[in-house]
């Protein structure tokens, strides 16, 4: 930024500038997601201001610059950026000035290709005039018609050849009237459609409600009817290769959150308990591989595979001494930087979205290195990466 700039994010509060006290406070992420979806379409970034007073601008001694760890609070930043309570992730910037022997820090928020539209715990924000607000029907629906379907996450263009019968209505009705009852004016709720089309499961197109591919994916009665590659085929080897017999194999089918609940059933079923650490006269039986392992590295499989490029299956392999997951597609965008789960990015945000509202996704941007720091603890191997067309993950036995 220039000095002109800099000086213009301490002059006044607009449509692009909102101030705050402090990096911990709760609205931080609300601006940041207002600033992304840039109702007014000015393609111009925003700015969210740290640790100056909400009416003058001026620093507010939260941040001594002698005392405060710059470092650590940046770290803070990112990881809040960067987690699952906003979804789909803007590019953010953030960068740390100093002013009247304070720190300020500031986050830089570029404009998102809306849609879809980016939203925190699930509520989207947009900015008027110099105030951040929930956004209504009329401000989402501009939001939504912005992009061209072609230039669309795939997980929200409109799934050719579904209807809403497609989907599992007696579910999605559930969850309608449930809604319902907590609105404090139920008698005013939306109709369902318009209800779905809110919470951006599909719109009308030419006429008739169509789901979206991530509702047919997520609330499908048969998404292999539309996806004809999106399941999960596992098969236990008795070996250490392919040319191994198989003594179990198993095909995983129906909407993802079935597949995830089939998926860690079966894993859980072959993973044996073994002879571990032998303590006296006692030998302690320990699981072949940490099962919150294997659960989230199946979870990160399904949330993020290529389900527009490819008609193969994902593929769990396990061997004697190791277990190959292979999903079709390399890691997406920010997430093919960098040591593999080291970045978070989301090839299919609306898929990750429901999967969060449904209680399949923990926070994001931290489950393979929590994964890979269980491993070292119990003695595996790190996990080996292999990314051609398909990513491979190898978790191989623990030594000795």
């Amino acid at each position: 930024m220039t000095p002109e700039d800099v000086e213009a994010l301490f002059r006044e509060e607009t449509a692009h500038v909102e101030w705050k006290e402090s990096a911990e406070a709760k609205d931080v992420l609300d601006a940041v997601c207002a600033f992304a979806n840039d109702l007014a379409d000015s393609k111009r970034e925003g700015y969210v201001v740290l640790g100056v007073h909400a009416r003058t601008g001026r620093p507010c001694g939260k941040y001594p610059r002698a005392t405060s760890n710059a470092d650590e609070i940046q770290q803070r930043l990112v990881s809040l950026i960067s987690s699952t309570k906003i979804i789909p992730h803007p590019v953010v910037q953030i960068e740390t000035l100093e002013r009247e022997d304070q720190l300020v820090f500031v986050l830089r928020v570029q404009p998102y290709a809306v849609p879809p539209v980016v939203k925190v715990n699930g509520t989207p924000y947009v900015r008027v005039g110099t105030v951040t607000q929930r956004a209504n029907d009329a401000q989402l629906r501009r939001l939504e018609e912005r992009r061209p379907i072609h230039h669309q996450p795939f997980d929200v263009r409109p799934c050719e050849g579904a209807v809403a019968d497609d989907l599992d209505v007696p579910l999605l009705s559930a969850k309608y009237r449930a809604a319902r009852e907590l609105d404090g004016d139920p008698d005013t709720f939306l109709p369902f459609e318009r209800w779905l089309t809110q919470r951006e499961l599909g719109r009308p197109v030419n006429g008739t409600w169509t789901p979206n591919n991530a509702a047919v994916l997520v609330y499908g009665l048969s998404p292999q009817s539309f996806y004809s590659g999106a399941y999960i085929d596992m098969v236990r080897y008795a070996g250490d290769d392919y040319d191994a017999p198989i003594s179990v194999r198993q095909t995983i089918t129906g909407p993802l959150i079935e597949q995830l609940k089939q998926a860690w059933t079966v894993l859980d079923a072959l993973n044996l308990d073994v002879a571990g650490e032998e303590r006296g006269i006692q030998t302690s039986l320990t699981a072949m591989f940490p099962a919150p392992v294997l659960k989230e590295l199946i979870r990160n499989m399904v949330q993020h595979r290529d389900y527009a490029a490819t008609r193969a299956p994902s593929r769990v392999a396990w061997f004697d001494d190791r277990i190959e997951l292979s999903n079709p597609g390399a890691p997406y965008g920010q997430a093919a930087l960098g040591k593999f789960g080291e970045h978070s990015e989301y090839r299919n945000p609306k898929v990750t979205q429901l999967l969060l509202e449904e209680g399949y996704v923990e926070r994001a941007g931290r489950g393979v290195r929590r994964a890979e720091a269980l491993l070292a603890r119990e003695g595996h191997p790190p996990l080996e990466i292999e990314t051609n067309g398909f990513t491979t993950v190898t978790v191989r036995r623990r030594r000795g």
